[in-house]
């Protein structure tokens, strides 16, 4: 490292750290967004139950300017209703119906009863005497009696128990006693419509009656809680669900952590999740790996949007710059820790990463731009909208960087650079749209698609270095249907296509191109889920069932010829609730793959709360990564610097899958807003990993008895030997662990820091021979730390650190001695990554000026053995909000 850079380096490290401390002593801030209007939720919501209304409604509104929720609307609109303040509840319930509620018509029953009130009242002012006339919702009167009906009489029961719940919460004695006088009025009006004798029913109301505010009271409903402003996942079940109930260690990285982060990829920003590996090879190609098993085209955990893969199964990677979505689009990303075949079948090896993106509709347009050091550029614009039950969002925009390094320079004379821009590390042109529209049934229609064209640096197999795709295009086109009685279904349709050279071709050497260039590769896949609640026993029980078909079918000269396959499965999940401490989830799924036999994929898990905002999960499952058609059908002439000297590489059908068993051990804590802590440990088995291992090394008589070992018209070479993919023989156990806190210590600053342990060693630590026994490629120890805030003036300001101890990969280098190909082992030394950003909102969040930095401490870390050295970024945004 270059001694001559650390003043530099530590000038911008304390320049961050001195403007935070500024902040900090002139500023009230603000923390996660989530967590500060759940505080004034909750406590405003405490207030109306006490019949402090007032108080409880700005504390409702001051939520609801934090960040909206409809739920906030429909309890502003309903206090002020009970306050009497009916033109502010009907400008709340009419905001609330915007947008498209699910309890619609009863909402408009409300409005109806509220303006026949405030017609009442206009009328009384002008000396009006305005008729009674039940509205609905209002209880009936019988010959001037009130008399409630058994839905209004038990409503007030809900009413008078659910107080009770919130006065043990906050042991009020004022809340008890407004609970013991509901159930005194309960009581009451039931023996009054016992002994009201029956009458007919009539149109006509005396003269004499006389509407009063307290004749005819409104009746408006339960508050709504639910599940506003509390955290929540869908990707551990395939249904909403809080973090505490979760079957799998869940972590969940925010739209407020991905905006603040200042980054460009969604894919860095995951480096705040214990457990998580980044492999950063290259400024548009990061490669991702939960607990373990992380290679330079990372194939056992799924990468999803909105539940949709976007995992190319060809090649078994993700290639997170071609997805075709915004930064801003998206509202959350959730990590499933540990083994997920169980509900989402092959390849969900060690875990899923769901992308999920904000509600249609709900978010404001914007249009972005940024502009940086190393050639950063991107422009970004979304327009989003609703119109009754319609509701759509459009983003486009284009994005691109620079390499870290030149792996060849123009001044070369002995290689030629391939691609038209030797600097270009990535770029993109996207578009996505999508729209939805919510039947008369409550049956929702979604549907949207979106492409990306670029190009892309990236490590590639075995001895293959950096290559570079060019013409690169990626999209995906969906339609999904969720009804109201839990039937859902989909289909989605992937296409890939790209052309791809090495970065450098030495003149006179074998050309390359046309090998490499994927014609197209297409998957369908369609799904239908069936949800249903029951009770049997005395046990609540969720049962989930679904059934799956995907095609895939791949044209690549790689391969031997065009390849087609169909997969189908049959999955279910029964979450037995026995009480409010104790819950059981079981799930199970059935693959059908054709090169293979019938895999199945169990899953339990017992879920325990032992007291509120508590939960102790103990889970054990399996999971199995299919090979894929490159593990399964490879044929391909690989040449060699050496003119007239080829190596083959191959697949093999009769692979066996890769499976994982795993056992591991929960604890969470989420009692309070200020503190959430979680802890993990997990044992893991895997059996039977595919590598590129399988060594043969041609001899003179196999030029006569093999039909590969012999002269190749098309390459003018001799083939040393092949290279092939197969099963490991050596088990492997993984022992780690993850502890995480994120804290809220004073007026919601947020802080967080997590660690991180692992280890793979050959089951039984026996010794062995094994070209992985010395391969530690994730690091025994990771550590992530970082904080943000929001300040009332509008600035923002956010840094995030993480440590990495050192590694050791076994990598393939030539060697034409044995076959082509000699296994090596590469030390890799720990490293530290540093980003941070500092953003201004101005004119009510409708502009925002930011600028962030990314690997502040620019130590020129690989990490990778082949990887570029990661150099210091700088990048300015420009953002306008409407």
């Amino acid at each position: 490292m270059d001694q001559g850079f650390r003043p530099a380096r530590m000038r911008v490290v304390w320049g961050f750290v001195a403007a935070a401390a500024v902040i900090f002593c002139t500023t009230s801030v603000r923390a996660d967004v989530r967590t500060e209007a759940r505080q004034h939720f909750r406590h405003g919501m405490g207030l109306i139950a006490e019949g402090q209304l007032e108080e409880g409604i700005a504390e409702l509104e001051e939520a609801y300017e934090i960040l909206p929720h409809p739920n906030a609307l429909y309890n502003i609109a309903r206090a002020y209703a009970e306050a009497g303040r009916y033109q502010d509840a009907i400008r709340f319930y009419v905001q609330y119906l915007e947008s498209d509620p699910a309890d619609r018509e009863e909402v408009q029953q409300y409005l109806a009863a509220l303006r026949q009130r405030v017609d009442q009242q206009e009328g009384r002012a002008h000396g009006v005497e305005t008729a009674a006339v039940p509205t609905p919702e209002t209880p009936e009167t019988t010959g001037g009696t009130f008399v409630a009906s058994e839905d209004e009489l038990r409503a007030l029961t809900d009413s008078a128990t659910q107080i009770e719940a919130l006065a043990e919460a906050a042991q009020s004695d004022e809340l008890r006693r407004r609970a013991d006088r509901l159930r005194e009025l309960a009581a009451a009006l039931r023996a009054r419509a016992t002994a009201t004798p029956e009458t007919p029913e009539t149109t006509e109301t005396p003269e004499t009656t006389e509407t009063t505010e307290e004749e005819g009271a409104l009746v408006l409903g339960q508050g709504r809680q639910g599940d506003t402003y509390e955290e929540s996942v869908v990707s551990s079940s395939r249904a909403a669900q809080s973090p505490l109930d979760a079957p799998n260690s869940t972590a969940i990285v925010t739209a407020q952590d991905l905006h603040l982060s200042g980054l460009t990829e969604p894919a860095f920003a995951l480096r705040r999740v214990a457990g998580v590996s980044i492999l950063h090879t290259d400024p548009g190609s990061p490669q991702i790996s939960i607990r373990g098993l992380n290679q330079r085209l990372s194939n056992r955990a799924i990468v999803l949007v909105d539940g949709r893969s976007v995992y190319l199964d060809f090649l078994g990677t993700t290639l997170w710059s071609l997805i075709p979505l915004a930064m801003d689009d998206i509202e959350r990303i959730e990590v499933i820790r540990g083994p997920a075949s169980a509900l989402y079948g092959a390849d969900a090896l060690t875990g899923i990463i769901n992308i999920i993106t904000r509600p249609l509709g709900e978010a404001r347009s914007y249009i972005n731009v940024g502009l940086g050091t190393g050639g950063q550029f991107q422009v970004t614009t979304s327009v989003s909208g609703r119109a009754d039950r319609f509701r759509f969002r459009t983003t486009g925009g284009y994005q691109r960087q620079d390499q870290y390094d030149l792996e060849v320079t123009p001044s070369r004379v002995d290689i030629t650079p391939s691609a038209r821009n030797p600097s270009l590390g990535s770029e993109r042109l996207f578009f996505q749209g999508e729209a939805s529209y919510r039947l008369d049934d409550g049956t929702t229609i979604r549907a949207g698609g979106g492409i990306a064209s670029g190009a892309l640096a990236f490590e590639g197999l075995s001895r293959l270095r950096q290559l570079f795709g060019s013409n690169a295009f990626f999209s995906q086109t969906f339609v999904q249907m969720n009804t109201p009685v839990g039937l859902s279904a989909r289909v989605f349709w992937n296409r890939f296509s790209t052309d791809v050279a090495n970065q450098g071709l030495v003149p006179g050497g074998l050309a390359f191109a046309e090998q490499h260039s994927v014609t197209r590769s297409d998957v369908i896949d369609a799904e239908a889920i069936y949800t249903a609640s029951f009770d049997l026993g005395g046990v609540e029980n969720t049962l989930i069932v679904g059934v799956n078909y995907r095609f895939k079918e791949v044209d690549w000269a790689w391969l031997q010829g065009i390849q087609t396959q169909h997969h189908g499965a049959l999955f279910l999940q029964d979450t037995m609730r026995f009480s409010d401490v104790v819950q059981i989830v079981l799930s199970a799924r059935a693959d059908l793959h054709p090169l293979l036999n019938v895999q199945v994929s169990p899953r339990g898990s017992l879920v325990i709360h032992p007291a509120p905002g508590n939960t102790l999960r103990l889970t054990a499952g399996s999971a199995f990564r299919s090979p894929t058609f490159v593990e399964s059908y490879l044929q391909i002439p690989n040449p060699t610097p050496i003119r007239g000297v080829t190596a083959f590489g191959g697949g093999a059908t009769n692979i066996n899958p890769e499976r994982l068993v795993s056992v591991e051990l929960g604890y969470m804590n989420q009692m309070t807003d200020y503190f959430s802590l979680e802890l993990n440990g997990y044992y893991n088995i895997v059996f039977d990993q595919i590598t590129l291992n399988q060594t043969q090394t041609y001899r003179l008589a196999d030029f006569v008895n093999n039909g590969n070992a012999s002269f190749q018209d098309d390459y003018a070479a001799f083939p040393i030997g092949q290279l092939t993919f197969g099963n490991e023989q050596q088990v492997f156990q993984q022992l780690g662990g993850e502890l995480g806190a994120r804290i809220y210590p004073i007026n919601g600053l947020d802080l967080y820091v997590n660690y991180a342990i692992h280890q793979t060693t050959p089951f039984g630590f026996q010794q062995t021979s094994s070209v992985f026994a010395s391969d530690a490629r994730t690091s025994a120890h990771m550590v992530n730390a970082g904080f943000q805030y929001r300040s009332p003036i509008g600035l923002d300001i956010s840094a995030d650190f993480s440590w990495q101890s050192d590694q050791t990969w076994v990598e393939q280098v030539l060697d034409t001695e044995r076959g082509g190909v000699a296994f090596v082992a590469f030390h890799l030394p720990s490293y530290t990554t540093l980003n941070a950003r500092i953003g201004w909102r101005l004119f009510n969040d409708q502009l925002e000026l930011a600028v962030a930095g990314t690997n502040l401490v620019d130590d020129g870390h690989r990490e990778h053995p082949f990887g570029q050295q990661v150099d210091r970024r700088f990048m300015g945004f420009a953002t306008v909000r409407f």
